[in-house]
């Protein structure tokens, strides 16, 4: 390889590397570019070329098109493919007369400019000045935007942390206007429902004078950027002509203000506020990926401030639901201790006057205080009735579990209603079925099942039959169901009412002359979803109504459960 070791100094920033097969050229060259303060490097062939700028490579190389070895083009292809070399290192081709040709292919591969031999060398020093200067102002620019970009990041990053809509705006004023080396970042929202309503102004060492724009103006303005995707630039060196809104810099206007951009927050099908950014001093026009990193942070911006918004409306509700739930909790405590203890005392005392403890009671007014003696049961069952529909409604867990014996259950329900059935002449037939165990509370299903039988024996007329079953069941999945049926011949059910059956307060319209609250059924499939299970009716009228329960089995429903239960009792 032919390269001049004596004219080889370290290269640096101001290095230039000539790289030329013919020695008076490089001479000359070395010679021009010395007197202008430069080191020079210098290589007589290709490979020589190639393995100096392997070597940490110089600020600038005037390269030969025709070098010996290995061509200029191939050794700009290898540098600029990775192969070796530096990659960003600005390039002078330095082309003969009969390779004018191949330059335009040679801006291709990364040149920067050329000269056509022969040259005059201050023709020569001049250009490689120029491409010098030209590639440090590159260099600094991309470290500029480097910055920006890791400044936007974090600005973005910091937005993404919070759920703040107040925090969120205040990070992005001070952090856009440090970014950008801004005078003055005005943020503001309109009244929409998608964000809260912000007006906030960051002005650098405390600057002022910032004019704002009409509010009809700032919702049009907003509408047509969003509408576009764009940011609004306007100033001394704007890269765009934006005629339709000439008023840009008056409304920009400000001491030192230089140039201004407006970016929309917006989401979906419109905006709802806008970003203004006021360059101040000897700033210069806003440039295209400038305006791209503001548009990025003014999108991170909107989406978080929409989140923030209703997470901040979820937290109100949340709160609000909760003084609710405390003012519930407050009136059952007062329903309990002002309504059920003055019943009680009423229907005791009713009691005591129809046992003639105040002295005989005419006949017709036994049957007034029947009537009232019934009422008041009512009123006491249906105030005993909200207050279980309460504690559902504060906690939807089964607090009391244990192994409770379905068949059992069921023969406790049918001796307590033993005394009913009979008085209607409705037989109630209890087959134990299949032997399951579920895990709950047995007082909690036995009221279930004591509401749907007895609703079942009010309902039948005389001569007909409530049948009580159990049948083991087994879903898709391999998991085993208890499930339990309630089936009686009674007045059935109209098939419009059945949709609303488990309302609370609703009542078929074929049972309103039998009396009722309306809300044992509701509370019976409560109790029931309580336990993981599943109830359904099925009901025709004038041929009766199946009531079905659905209970997931224990895993062991055999042996041990019969050691746990031998006391008999009949829910365990």
């Amino acid at each position: 390889m032919g390269t001049d070791a004596a004219a080889r100094p370290e290269a640096g920033p101001k290095t230039v590397l000539v790289a030329d097969g013919d020695p008076l050229i490089r001479e000359s060259a070395r010679a021009a570019l010395a007197g202008a303060g430069l080191a020079v490097q210098m290589a007589a062939d290709g490979p020589a070329a190639l393995e100096a700028l392997g070597t940490g490579g110089p600020g600038l190389v005037l390269l030969d098109i025709d070098l010996p070895g290995l061509s200029g083009l191939e050794v700009l292809r290898r540098t600029r493919d990775g192969g070796g070399g530096a990659p960003g290192c600005p390039v002078v081709l330095l082309a003969g007369g009969a390779a004018r040709d191949l330059v335009e292919g040679a801006f291709a591969l990364g040149i920067d400019d050329y000269l056509l031999k022969p040259f005059a060398t201050g023709d020569l020093v001049h250009r490689t000045l120029i491409t010098l200067a030209r590639s440090a102002y590159k260099q600094q620019a991309r470290r500029t935007m480097d910055a920006l970009r890791a400044s936007t990041r974090r600005i973005s990053a910091a937005i993404r942390e919070t759920n703040d809509p107040y925090l969120m705006v205040d990070l992005a004023d001070s952090g856009l206007g440090r970014a950008f080396g801004a005078g003055c970042v005005w943020l503001y929202t309109f009244d929409d429902e998608r964000a809260p309503l912000l007006d906030t102004f960051w002005h650098q060492d405390g600057g002022s004078g910032f004019q704002r724009p009409p509010a009809d103006r700032s919702r049009e303005l907003a509408d047509e950027l969003w509408s576009k995707g764009t940011v609004l630039t306007g100033g001394r060196d704007a890269e765009e002509d934006h005629g339709a809104h000439p008023r840009l810099l008056e409304w920009v206007k400000g001491p030192g203000a230089q140039a201004g951009a407006v970016a929309p927050l917006g989401h979906g099908g419109g905006a709802f506020g806008l970003v203004w950014i006021v360059k101040a001093g000897n700033a210069a026009a806003w440039t295209q990926p400038e305006t791209a990193l503001l548009q990025h942070v003014a999108g991170n911006l909107a989406h978080g401030l929409i989140q923030g918004h209703l997470i901040t409306a979820q937290q109100q509700v949340v709160e609000r639901l909760q003084e609710l739930d405390t003012a519930k909790s407050n009136f059952v405590a007062t329903v309990n201790h002002e309504l059920r203890t003055p019943i009680t005392s009423i229907t005791g005392y009713l009691d005591l006057v129809l046992e003639g403890a105040g002295g005989p009671v005419p006949d017709g007014a036994v049957r007034m205080l029947e009537i009232v003696v019934r009422n008041s049961t009512r009123l006491r069952e249906l105030i005993e009735d909200l207050l279980t529909l309460s504690r559902m409604d504060f906690d939807d867990a089964v607090r009391r579990s244990e192994p409770v014996r379905i068949s059992r259950l069921l023969d406790a329900v049918a001796a307590a209603l033993a005394p009913v059935a009979p008085g209607k002449e409705v037989s109630l037939v209890c087959d134990g079925g299949a032997d399951l165990s579920v895990d709950g509370d047995a007082k909690k299903l036995e009221q279930v099942l004591t509401n749907i039988v007895s609703n079942a024996v009010k309902f039948t007329p005389a001569g007909g039959e409530v049948r009580m079953d159990i049948e083991q069941e087994t879903a898709e999945d391999g998991s085993v169901w208890a499930a339990v049926r309630v089936s009686d011949t009674g007045i059935g059910i109209p098939p419009e009412d059945l949709p609303n059956l488990f309302t609370r307060f609703f009542r078929a319209s074929n049972a309103l002359t039998i009396q009722g609250t309306g809300l044992g059924l509701a509370i019976a499939k409560g109790v029931v979803q309580q336990h993981g299970g599943e109830m359904s009716v099925d009901s025709a009228v004038g041929r009766g109504t199946t009531f079905s329960i659905r209970l997931p089995v224990m895993e062991d429903s055999g042996g041990l459960l019969d050691s746990l239960r031998s006391d008999g009792h009949a829910a365990g």
